[in-house]
């Protein structure tokens, strides 16, 4: 037998948290989501899986590798986003007699996946729909439940049948991380190990309250706990300074300060987060720049850094990547694309002249480079991806941008501190500024999983060989 896992929600309940984390990257208890679920497959006996990704795709394959660290031998597969599971299955051409376990992995839920596969080996021909606290719990077993497959699509809807299958109501907790309630739920239950089965990882140390242990990770400073009334998770790289109180359930993700003086109560601080001096945080998730108040539901960001911010452990990526003797090679070439430039204003002036759309003749691309400042990059109005984009070049010879990468548009950029911002790249060189988001998102997807070492040359050769236009998913698909 082997696992399909659907980690392709967007997370738009949660926006705009979702820009940092997808649902299966969240970290409840500094691990993310899909790995719990990861432990609970492989604890059922099965290694082969097939992993369905879409939002931050790259930033889940980095994270999981390809799975050994569990056992697991994990192949991945793009789609769109909360697409649906006959769909998915249909490209995936399986057979359709084989036993396959369907689950989602963007979903937080006590361990059950063995106890779950075991019920419905005892009911082969029969379709079981698990659900836990009254809620579907997002796993079905194949070939039985072909015809309930709409079961397990995300958002799941309420109306399981529960006269023509067989039901299982396994015991523990189950989050669907549809909200922000919901998710700091799933956070502070691990703190207070009400998860059946399910321990922070991280040592135990005593607090001041008897009933109740702090979780504290390696490399992690944090002054005397046992003085301290409340309990939790505190990861890794860690530190808390002095006089900083920390109240009822506190989970403290990696690489975070807590500056002297501050107060932390009943609240959430998401990796790579500073927290400033005497600054007070009351039932509140914190990411970052971003403050999450859970009582009013109000979503604030932070322009102070002195208040809360990105802790300086989080490094900014580092400059230009393109190699110096390409960038000596980008120098001939723009030195010698210059006495066109005339040429090339005249014609997209001209051309702009007589459209019916009357527009520039130059178009100003907002830009973030490399470094996260933002900045305003020309190009020509004209037909051709490349030669409009010889001006940019200035910017890749100064190591603002890289030659290839994502696109440096600054609304295409929310999330993706770590990836490198380029000139050239397959949405910049084969969509025109009428494509929707969707399908630049899914044409980066796809370009990152091509690993052939000539992608770069075959993006530049179709480039050439046709005009811009909207590629849709079935193209990509």
């Amino acid at each position: 037998m082997q696992a399909i896992i659907f980690a392709n929600r967007t997370g738009d309940e949660l926006a705009p948290l979702n820009d940092h984390y997808c649902p299966a990257r969240l970290p409840v208890g500094n691990k993310a989501v899909i790995e719990y679920t990861l432990e609970d497959i492989a604890k059922s006996g099965i290694t082969q899986i097939k992993l369905i990704i879409s939002s931050q795709a790259r930033e889940i394959e980095k994270l999981l590798c390809n799975g050994e660290k569990w056992g697991l031998e994990i192949e991945y597969f793009l789609s769109k986003p909360q697409e649906e599971t006959r769909s998915v299955l249909k490209r995936l051409a399986l057979d359709p007699d084989e036993s396959l376990l369907l689950v989602r992995g963007d979903i937080f839920r006590s361990p059950s996946i063995s106890q779950f596969i075991d019920f419905s080996k005892a009911f082969p021909r029969d379709f079981v729909q698990a659900k836990m606290e009254s809620q579907n719990a997002g796993m079905m077993l194949l070939p039985a439940a072909l015809p309930y497959l709409a079961d397990i699509d995300w958002p799941f809807l309420p109306h399981f049948d529960s006269t023509s299958v067989v039901t299982l109501v396994l015991h523990g907790r189950s989050f669907m991380l549809d909200s922000f309630h919901s998710y700091m739920d799933a956070n502070l239950c691990l703190a207070k190990n009400e998860l059946p089965t399910l321990t922070p990882s991280e040592r135990s140390y005593l607090s001041a309250n008897a009933q109740q242990d702090f979780y504290v990770g390696t490399k992690t400073h944090t002054g005397d706990l046992t003085s301290q009334n409340g309990w939790g998770i505190i990861g890794n790289n860690c530190r808390i300074e002095e006089k900083v109180q920390l109240k009822e359930s506190v989970v403290i993700g990696n690489n975070c300060l807590i500056d002297k003086e501050s107060s932390i109560e009943n609240s959430l601080i998401l990796p790579n987060t500073y927290v400033g001096e005497r600054l007070e945080v009351k039932n509140s998730i914190l990411c970052q720049d971003l403050l999450i108040n859970l009582q009013h539901l109000g979503v604030i960001q932070i322009k102070d850094q002195a208040l809360i911010g990105a802790n300086e452990i989080n490094a900014k990526p580092e400059g230009n990547k393109t190699s110096t003797l390409t960038r000596l090679f980008l120098l001939i070439i723009f030195i010698l694309s210059l006495p066109l430039w005339p040429l090339l204003s005249v014609y997209s002036s001209l051309r702009n002249t007589f459209n019916k759309q009357s527009e520039h003749s130059t178009i100003s691309d907002t830009c973030i480079d490399n470094l996260g400042q933002t900045f305003k990059a020309w190009r020509w109005n004209i037909p051709g991806p490349i030669s409009a984009r010889l001006p940019q070049i200035y910017h890749v010879l100064t190591g603002r941008l890289d030659l290839f990468g994502d696109t440096p548009e600054a609304r295409y950029a929310t999330g993706k501190d770590d990836r490198r911002l380029g000139v050239l790249g397959p949405v910049q060189l084969l969509l025109d500024k009428s494509a929707p988001k969707e399908e630049r998102q899914l044409l980066e997807l796809e370009f990152d999983a091509d690993n052939r070492a000539s992608k770069y040359l075959h993006l530049l050769w179709r480039a050439l060989r046709s005009q811009p236009q909207t590629i849709t998913a079935s193209h990509l698909l």
